[in-house]
């Protein structure tokens, strides 16, 4: 039976109440705010749980067999990054096996390669890779990069003194040490799942409200019970996030606590009051998932996390200020992440809180309309 609280009369505590037992009680919509976020949790980072890509197959073309290349044949295949699983004999059977997906890459190494690195020229080889997977095709560059330094410095060290050959470069990433993929893509994608999951839930919670003859917000009473009801349950996933599935995947965490918790409370009264405005156009629930849920993607790639957002035009930049993920996203990484200090952080919070506001008026007005 739907849970009845009819807009006028209605007291904020008995709105809050009444939100948390439609969400129980409605499948659709306890499916979408509570369930999602725990499998999210679960799955999204398993495919990254060894943070690099190791052991990426691919073929050698070795034409001028000598023992420099084959020492960078042993070199390429002794790597973390690339395993050597077939030497063809021609560039053609390599390629035969790119396009088979038995390999990831092929390398051609041409007659004259160790001729040239005597003379100070350079290697002159050849990478064939697929590029369906950027993160394993960076792996296997890597390991050619570091493989070919590591060879042509030693050859070439004797005869073209300190001219030929620069010193090493050691590359040490400050916020990421091991430079794995699961600590840059989870933390920064927390945000945008956090929002979506509550953003259709709430559309289809206010859908089933209008279907049963009520008004979705009949009032500002009844709107601040259902933020109330939503930003719990949004913070309740935040901390959950935050604590126990960064710490089961083993990220790193460098804020304390309570900041922490200031985040979660901050974007958590966010993103409720931005799904309350954005469900509240909605009359059906199939019409807004129709239309939400492509916007995910639109909204990881507006937070930032893939492309800095000081880089995309002013108005791209303004639409992503939009979203509360955005800034839940920076203050997330600011804190937990980069290890800034809470005066950092809190004009971010700042915002969060702004939006918010700005949100819970746009759901009030909306739902009078209605």
């Amino acid at each position: 039976m739907p849970v009845r609280h009819e807009g006028r009369g209605v007291t904020i505590r008995e709105a809050f109440f009444g939100t948390l037992r439609e969400v129980v009680r409605q499948r659709d919509v306890a499916s979408l705010v509570v369930l999602a976020v725990l499998l999210y949790g679960i799955y999204y980072p398993a495919p990254y749980a060894h943070q690099r890509a190791r052991e990426v197959p691919m073929a050698v073309v070795d034409l001028e067999d000598s023992a420099l290349t084959r020492r960078l044949v042993a070199t390429l295949d002794a790597s973390d990054g690339a395993a050597v699983v077939a030497q063809p004999d021609s560039l053609a059977q390599g390629q035969q096996l790119l396009k088979a997906r038995k390999v990831e890459a092929v390398l051609l190494i041409p007659r004259g390669v160790t001729r040239a690195a005597l003379r100070g020229e350079g290697p002159r080889i050849a990478l064939w890779i697929d590029g369906v997977y950027l993160v394993r095709a960076k792996s296997i560059g890597a390991a050619l990069q570091s493989a070919l330094a590591g060879i042509f410095a030693d050859l070439s060290g004797p005869y073209l003194g300190g001219h030929g050959v620069a010193a090493p470069l050691i590359v040490t990433q400050r916020f990421n040490p091991g430079g794995g993929y699961a600590n840059y893509i989870f933390p920064a994608v927390t945000p945008v799942i956090l929002q979506q999951t509550l953003l259709f839930g709430t559309a289809v919670l206010l859908a089933f409200r209008r279907r049963s003859g009520r008004a979705a917000l009949a009032d500002a009473r009844d709107l601040a019970g259902t933020w109330a009801a939503l930003t719990t349950l949004s913070v309740l996933a935040a901390l959950f996030y935050f604590g126990w599935f960064f710490a089961f995947q083993s990220l790193p965490q460098q804020a304390d606590v309570a900041l922490r918790v200031a985040i979660a409370l901050a974007m958590g009264g966010a993103t409720a009051a931005f799904a309350l405005a954005v469900g509240s156009l909605f009359r059906r629930s199939e019409t807004a998932l129709l239309i939400l849920m492509p916007t995910t993607l639109t909204a990881f790639f507006l937070s930032g996390a893939t492309w800095p957002r000081a880089a995309m035009p002013d108005w791209v930049a303004f639409i992503g200020a939009l979203l509360p993920a955005t800034h839940g996203a920076r203050a997330l990484l600011l804190a937990d992440q980069m290890g800034a200090p809470t005066a950092v952080v809190l004009p971010v919070l700042g915002q969060l809180l702004l939006l918010g506001a700005a949100y819970l008026i746009v759901a009030l007005v909306i739902g009078r309309r209605a």
